[in-house]
């Protein structure tokens, strides 16, 4: 073939491709499919069937394949890179291939193959060759990674280590991929409950790899709420405070948001804001949380309740009794789901119900989920139920009603939760007071 031919071919190849690009950014997928497969024959006839072109054909179907969830075409087309390349040769191109067909294996849950095919990737590298180390450096990256999903921190950590290693072997120092190995090899000393060794290398590696510069990541992401829990449970809330702000930024912004991490870390943060007496802070926090729980789960999942029992604990110290209530009835709706079973859980949702109504003089709605929460039997034999019978019957002005539900919750409360408890204090001054009317 002339040269002009086979430059024809390969414009004629270009457009092709570049017009199954444009269906897939329109997400016409199968139009896209079309003309990918007609590129690859194309190329196939034209080129030959061991060309470049075969290959950038083979990758484009493949990503496609990944995003239809067709995974068996998907991996046949990365295998077919995997074979093209070895027969060329050159280790740096075989090396790639191989990650991706082991990435893919990994996604596919085929965890040994994916195993094996970076071991293969790691044994084609030699490191004492300068022009081997950098694949051999992201090769030992993502083979740790894959065995810390696998929950197998022990045997990912030399394989960081390694690459480490083979870092300062490099010139000019390759900063942000050490950081990445530096990142992973502490979150694999924290799988290891090793957390003395695994929090200086995350607050060395995050700041680094959390700079604009770099892509946002759910891994950085998730290390960072890490660390920030750390500075929370050790005190220097303005430390945290900056992690949980990298947290959430690096988990919300990235191309696929993690909702669940997010909701947990805007949780953790409203902590943070609270220890620090910033409750407005909090409430927009865990807000912002449980709105990123609620794309994450069903309105009736433990992570969802969670913060709405935060912003229900926010409201009643601050006596916004409406605002609680509001939640709260949103609390008991989801509870009424066949899939949520936690009978202690919705008796409380039901008693703090009550309890608000109570305080907002709404008696026949706080009786009614008051006795629906008595429906519940608890450890503690619902004495904070009986207590709220009482508080309402005494705002009510039902004295005898209500002395004698404090009398049978007051040694309930001494029996569970000790005498010293400050509702069963609570529950003796009101009996006092009841009694001297």
């Amino acid at each position: 073939m002339g040269e002009s031919d086979r430059t024809s071919h390969q414009a004629e190849f270009q457009d092709r491709l570049r017009a199954g690009d444009r269906h897939r950014a329109a997400e016409e997928m199968e139009h896209a499919r079309a003309e990918y497969l007609q590129a690859l024959a194309y190329a196939e006839t034209h080129l030959g069937k061991e060309s470049p072109e075969v290959d950038r054909a083979c990758l484009a179907l493949a990503s496609l394949y990944s995003a239809l969830d067709e995974p068996a075409e998907e991996l046949a087309a990365l295998e077919r890179r995997v074979g093209i390349r070895r027969r060329k040769g050159k280790v740096a191109e075989v090396v790639d291939a191989l990650q991706d067909v082991a990435q893919c294996l990994g996604d596919q849950k085929k965890s040994d193959e994916a195993l094996a095919a970076y071991a293969e990737a790691v044994k084609l590298c030699d490191e004492r060759v300068e022009a081997h180390r950098p694949m051999l450096r992201s090769t030992l990256l993502y083979l740790g990674n894959l065995l810390l999903r696998l929950d197998r921190p022990a045997e990912a950590l030399p394989h960081f280590e390694r690459g480490l290693r083979l870092c300062r072997q490099e010139q000019p120092f390759p900063a942000f991929g050490a950081a990445r190995l530096l990142l992973h090899r502490g979150e694999a000393l924290l799988a290891l409950q090793r957390e003395e060794e695994a929090i200086p290398l995350l607050a060395q590696a995050i700041p680094l790899l959390s700079h604009r510069s770099q892509r946002p990541s759910t891994s950085v992401g998730k290390l960072s709420y890490y660390l920030a829990n750390h500075y929370q449970r050790l005190g220097r809330y303005g430390e945290a405070e900056r992690a949980y702000a990298t947290a959430t930024l690096q988990t919300a912004t990235g191309e696929k948001p993690n909702f669940h991490n997010l909701a947990y870390i805007l949780q953790a943060w409203g902590a943070n804001d609270l220890k620090q007496q910033r409750p407005d802070r909090a409430e927009r926090h865990l807000r912002r949380g449980l709105k990123a729980a609620l794309r994450a789960h069903a309105a009736h999942d433990p992570d969802v309740l969670s913060i709405q029992q935060d912003l229900v604990n926010l409201f009643i110290p601050a006596k916004r009794y409406a605002e609680a209530e509001t939640v709260l009835t949103e609390m008991v709706a989801a509870c009424q789901h066949p899939d949520f079973t936690d009978g202690a859980s919705r008796e409380r949702f039901h008693n703090n119900l009550g309890f608000v109504q109570v305080h907002l003089e709404e008696f026949p709605k706080a009786e009614l989920n008051l006795r629906r929460a008595l429906a519940e039997p608890t450890k503690d034999e619902n004495c904070f139920v009986i207590k709220n019978l009482g508080l309402m019957y005494q705002k009510m002005g039902y004295v005898t009603e209500a002395i004698q539900e404090y009398e049978r919750a007051l040694p309930l409360f001494e029996k569970h939760h000790g005498a010293d408890h400050a509702v069963a204090t609570f529950i003796r001054e009101a009996l006092t007071e009841l009694r001297a009317a």
